[in-house]
């Protein structure tokens, strides 16, 4: 687990979303998208409304289309929507837009703006974003099998990662708590 940054806990999620709620759309798409999904940058930026089953609550980021190429073959995936807030954020974005349609840069420094307006002492950046997911999902109980498919890992050692850090946080907490 050689991670340069560490994720997010629940309350510096907590704060980074509360900061994101005083943004427009764009920025609270970015920030709830991106620590709810696991997306990279680069899959946001090219995120399309037909990428997305709205009956189903899932989103599929699909093997390849037009310019877009996934980071590998694993990336290709699909991901369920879960969270009420994204849910309701990505359908407000889509249903004035078809596309996400922005650079990596620009989600990176929307995550940037974002994070600017809490007091959190970590370096934010979309990839600690999907670290949180990672970490959240593993200390909610999820599979490696689970961890692996949603986050496009090509094998379960990766999904493994999070399921360590999430239980070195639990112990961490339990320390505190008693």
């Amino acid at each position: 687990m050689a991670w340069t940054r560490e994720p997010l806990t629940e309350p510096e999620l907590d704060d980074l979303l509360d900061a994101a709620d005083g943004r427009d759309l764009d920025h609270q798409v970015t920030i709830y998208t991106l620590a709810h999904t696991g997306l990279r940058a680069d899959e946001l930026a090219h995120l399309r409304d037909d990428w997305i089953d709205w009956q189903a609550e899932r989103l599929r980021v699909p093997p390849a289309e037009g310019e877009w190429t996934p980071k590998t073959e694993h990336s290709a995936r699909t991901i369920p929507l879960k969270h009420p807030g994204t849910v309701r954020r990505l359908r407000d974005y889509f249903s004035y837009h078809e596309a996400y349609d922005a650079t990596r840069q620009t989600v990176t420094n929307r995550v940037k703006r974002v994070a600017a307006e809490t007091d959190l002492r970590k370096k934010i950046t979309p990839h600690v974003l999907r670290h949180t997911y990672g970490t959240l999902i593993a200390a909610r109980g999820a599979t490696p099998q689970y961890i692996r498919q949603t986050m496009g890992h090509a094998d379960l050692s990766s999904a493994n990662d999070y399921l360590q850090y999430a239980g070195t946080q639990l112990d961490a907490e339990a320390e505190e708590l008693w």
